[in-house]
């Protein structure tokens, strides 16, 4: 997953752009999980979205962008 990269919610059908390269945060256990940041069409700033959305088929990749 990249910027520029389309992404669909599968709830309710919103389209996002992936508007960073994909981050990590930590917790005092370690490597907590991995995050984008999307410009979501139905909202007016950028939210931070975990790469698990994408592994439990919450949101879709529709378009990679290069």
């Amino acid at each position: 997953m990249k910027p520029g990269d389309l992404i669909k919610d599968m709830g309710d059908g919103d389209i996002g752009v992936v508007t960073s390269e994909v981050c990590s945060y930590n917790t005092i256990e370690g490597p907590a999980g991995q995050y984008v940041w999307v410009q979501w069409n139905t909202l007016s700033k950028s939210q931070r979205m975990s790469l698990a959305a994408i592994e439990q088929g919450w949101v879709k990749v529709i378009s990679e962008e290069g």
